[in-house]
């Protein structure tokens, strides 16, 4: 045991040496300010980070080069060039460009995309799916009024249910910038899809996600970091996180974590994301949504004849939303991670296309995904709208085919079988932990 643990920590310290040196560096340049490296400039944004309208995210690139980041993560109605000249450029580096000959293609096919107007979004494809998001809330609302039987108000949970998926689609395609550029409208939106209708902060949501984004699958135990998407006190699905189980009761749940997951990403998945929300959300209109969400949660349940069928309603509806916690996790946890150091001496775009698992599936199953599987696709453009990532997708596998990069993509029940076969696996290599 001894001797394991010694192994362990001798390769992540050299996988931290190697991390801390990697990549560009400011020379100096931030001994007191902050400096982010865009295109081989290093741009000040020392009274900038803390009031960067993306969140947090850019306080993980200080002193590191954002390139790609920046350009991925942005509007492409050239605001975010208005900010980016508005900042002092403080010093220079070399950037390298052509690096990665499929990072290179990949950054032709980002230009490409904004040339043939792949980023622009069709409102009549999102005015139907707010449509049919309108009609799922109607039918639910009609079984609840119209009918006495306790079945049929258990379909209506369902119903609910298929709504808060639904709904948290399109708030994550809001939040990405995909149907408006304004940050107002965005935001204003997004208040109302996500607080008000699924009951999660949105601005919560964009904050943790973009960091999900941009540091996909990554840890850093010097500053206890970890990508939002990739830990969880209960489970451990990568050696990585072995550190993070610290209690007895950890270790007990990583040899039950394969048969948990998924019972408890269905019923604790929305309770989750509900109170991180809350404890986290600091804007003030963000709780007036709340207010009214519970409001119009308690009229509807209200409706229902006694406080049995009330609960089961909620219990369905919130256990069946709890399929959309699943898909958010599978695409990712049969991957690697990463130290948050090592990421940046990573070529973004190949990072991203083998960091992620796409869900094979038909065209007309891409409602239930919401745009989920094509995870590689939204990875690496997550600006591009919903109903244009098959066709990335198309040109992606291309570019993979030509350098012989691996596009990783199966049907939904495989990439789950694979999710609780890593997770099962996980538990014969943790009791080799000296803890």
């Amino acid at each position: 045991m001894g001797a394991y643990k010694e192994h362990m920590e001798n390769v992540l310290t050299k996988r931290q040496k190697a991390a801390d040196s990697s990549g560009p560096t400011p020379n100096g340049l931030a001994a007191d300010r902050k400096v982010v490296g865009v295109a081989g400039k290093w741009y000040d944004v020392t009274t900038f980070v803390d009031r960067h309208p993306g969140g947090d995210v850019l306080k993980y690139f200080l002193n590191k080069d954002a390139t790609d980041v920046f350009r991925s993560s942005h509007p492409v109605s050239g605001v975010s060039e208005k900010y980016l000249k508005s900042l002092k450029v403080v010093g220079t580096y070399k950037y390298d460009f052509g690096a990665d000959p499929f990072n290179q293609d990949m950054r032709g096919l980002y230009e490409r995309l904004l040339k043939e107007g792949y980023y622009k979004p069709n409102l009549w494809w999102y005015a139907r799916k707010v449509a049919v998001c309108g009609l799922i809330f109607a039918a639910m609302l009609w079984l609840v009024v119209g009918f006495q039987q306790t079945w049929v108000h258990c379909l209506a949970g369902v119903l609910l249910a298929i709504f808060w998926q639904q709904i948290g689609f399109m708030m994550h395609d809001l939040m990405h910038h995909q149907i408006f550029e304004t940050q107002k409208v965005t935001n204003l939106v997004g208040t109302f899809v996500g607080s008000v209708c699924f009951g999660v902060s949105a601005n919560w949501w964009r904050d943790e996600h973009w960091v999900h984004h941009m540091l996909t699958n990554t840890i850093c135990y010097k500053t206890d970091f970890q990508d939002p998407q990739v830990f969880e006190p209960t489970w451990a699905q990568n050696v990585m996180l072995f550190p993070l189980m610290k209690t007895k009761f950890q270790a007990f749940l990583v040899q039950i974590q394969h048969i948990i997951f998924i019972p408890a990403c269905m019923i604790g998945g929305r309770l989750d994301a509900i109170i991180g929300s809350y404890k986290e959300e600091k804007e003030f209109r963000q709780y007036i949504a709340f207010g009214l969400h519970w409001m119009w949660m308690c009229a509807l349940l209200s409706l229902l004849p006694n406080w049995e069928e009330r609960a089961v309603f909620y219990a369905i509806a919130a256990f069946g939303e709890g399929l959309l916690h699943i898909q958010i996790l599978i695409n990712h946890y049969a991957k690697d991670i990463f130290l948050k150091d090592e990421l940046h001496q990573m070529e973004f775009y190949r990072y991203q296309t083998e960091q992620n698992i796409n869900i094979s599936n038909p065209w007309w199953m891409d409602w239930f995904h919401g745009g989920l599987n094509f995870h590689i696709e939204h990875h690496c453009f997550p600006r591009v709208p919903r109903h244009n990532l098959r066709k990335v997708g198309d040109m992606i596998q291309e570019i993979c085919r030509k350098h012989n990069v691996p596009y990783d993509s199966s049907p939904f029940t495989t990439v789950i079988w694979r999710t609780l076969n890593t997770l099962y696996n996980m538990k014969f290599l943790f009791k080799l932990d000296p803890r």
